[in-house]
């Protein structure tokens, strides 16, 4: 049953709300024909009366949005995951905002695509009270976003809409978010024990040689990335371009253990004693391990002195697969530690 003019500005006043941008109709209120035909009730109406008008199936209404004559628009960004630390400022915002204005707030709810907006239409003076508000609570504009936009998605089911009436209380609006997200925020699921503070890994090792070493040391690390150790060697690490010291100085900070290969190659190239005297300066500083490996019989302590004094592997009267398994145990060592201390945290 198609709808005249007539019928359609009456259907349009019986539920607009004076003090709301939106109007809200109820397929039942039009009749109970199947879901696809009220598309073209929609399209009725923004012909007939010159609104935009769409048809939501899943609430089974009409929403209509009734435009405003505002000077300033404004779509800011609610992360939806910590929505509740923006209810100060929506209730702040929605406090400027005068009848004539509108506040929609639209949420997707798709869990692939988890976001929201909050779309304000206001008068030219309330523009700059709002302006302050954005910048006291370091809000995100988004200029992309308008209200055209936001409503064409909300067409396509991206978005649920909320209408926030000017002058609703906090409590009101805390209740508007609460019927609009369909999925926890970080908050209530903190609440419910989830945490988000724990990073738990394995530990990265950094792997300090000498190029003249390196189809041993390749050997020895390949076996150990078998083993399933995270590392961090410059052929995989280190990008074409980059500045070499400061590309190693960043892989111990994101290290926590470090294995370092010596050898007589070491001590004869002046570039191999400053990066090792770098490496051990910054591991000392950040108070991480290390595993020493010499390789040949060179004295480490002709290469840095006093370094004889720490425990070390002598592959020059070892095997490599001794050897590998020593480092698997010491890195195998450090992971338990780690998940020891987090354990005692809970």
């Amino acid at each position: 049953m198609l709808l005249n003019t007539s019928q359609l500005k009456e259907l349009y006043n019986r539920y607009d709300k004076k003090n709301s941008s939106l109007i809200s109709i109820p397929f039942s209120a039009i009749s109970d024909e199947p879901l696809k035909f009220y598309k073209w009730y929609a399209a009725l109406f923004q012909i007939e009366l010159n609104v935009k008008a769409f048809a939501d199936v899943d609430s089974k209404q009409i929403i209509i949005y009734k435009g405003t004559k505002m000077k300033y628009y404004a779509t800011i960004l609610i992360p939806y995951e910590n929505r509740e630390a923006y209810i100060d400022a929506v209730n702040e915002i929605n406090q400027i905002v005068s009848s004539n204005g509108c506040i929609i707030l639209f949420v997707c709810n798709i869990p692939y695509n988890l976001v929201s907006y909050l779309s304000i239409e206001a008068k030219q003076n309330e523009g700059q009270l709002i302006e302050n508000i954005i910048k006291k609570y370091d809000l995100r504009k988004e200029s992309s976003l308008g209200i055209n936009e936001l409503f064409m998605e909300f067409c396509n089911r991206k978005f649920n809409m909320a209408n926030i009436p000017p002058g609703c209380s906090k409590a009101d609006i805390t209740q508007i978010f609460s019927d609009t997200y369909f999925f926890c925020s970080k908050s209530d699921l903190t609440k419910k024990g989830y945490n988000f503070n724990t990073h738990i890994r394995r530990k990265k090792v950094f792997i300090s040689y000498c190029h003249a070493n390196k189809e041993l040391v390749y050997e020895i690390t390949e076996a150990l990335e078998y083993s399933g150790i995270d590392l961090w060697i410059d052929k995989k690490d280190i990008s074409v371009g980059s500045h070499l010291l400061e590309s190693i100085l960043a892989g111990i900070e994101e290290s926590d253990f470090a294995i370092l290969f010596l050898s007589h190659a070491t001590l004869s190239s002046n570039y191999g004693q400053l990066e090792l005297k770098t490496i051990m300066s910054a591991l000392t500083n950040k108070k991480k391990g290390w595993y020493i490996v010499k390789i040949d019989d060179v004295d480490v302590n002709n290469i840095m002195p006093s370094l004889g004094d720490y425990k070390y592997y002598d592959l020059s009267n070892g095997n490599k697969t001794e050897l590998i398994k020593d480092i698997i145990n010491a890195i195998n060592a450090q992971n338990q530690t780690a998940i020891f201390d987090i354990t005692n945290q809970l």
